[in-house]
C-alpha cells in the first residue's frame, strides 16, 4: 500500500468513529461547578431527575432537574438533595432488579 491509500485509509476510520459518538453530550459536562441550584421546592420539580454517572465525556456525577418552568438545573451530588436523589435512584435500580429476576422464575402450573 502507498501512502496515499493508507492516510485515505485512516481518513475513513476517523469519520466511522466520530460517526458513532453520541451527540447529546458533545463530549463535555452539562453541568458547570458554579451552576448549581442551592434549594428547590418539590412542588417546583417538573419531572423525575436525570442522573448522568461519571463517563468518558465527563469525569462528575450529574443531575439534572426539571423545574415546572421548564427550565434544567443542576443538582451538586454532595448536596443533601443530590444525595437523596442518587440514594433514590439505587433503591430504585436494586428494587427493579429484583422484580426482573422474581419475573424470570419458571411458571408453575397449578395441580388440579
Amino acid at each position: 500500500m502507498n501512502s496515499a491509500s493508507v492516510i485515505a485509509f485512516l481518513s475513513c476510520l476517523l469519520v466511522l468513529y466520530t460517526q458513532g459518538q453520541p451527540a447529546s453530550r458533545s463530549g463535555q459536562c452539562k453541568c458547570l461547578s458554579h451552576s448549581y441550584v442551592g434549594r428547590i421546592s418539590p412542588q417546583l420539580i417538573k419531572a423525575e431527575p436525570v442522573v448522568h454517572l461519571r463517563n468518558a465525556f465527563c469525569p462528575h456525577t450529574e443531575i439534572i432537574i426539571t423545574t415546572t418552568a421548564n427550565k434544567e438545573k443542576c443538582v451538586n451530588p454532595q448536596s443533601p438533595l443530590g444525595k437523596l436523589i442518587l440514594k433514590n435512584k439505587n433503591k430504585h435500580e436494586k428494587n427493579g432488579a429484583a422484580s426482573q429476576t422474581t419475573a424470570l422464575r419458571p411458571h408453575t402450573s397449578p395441580r388440579l
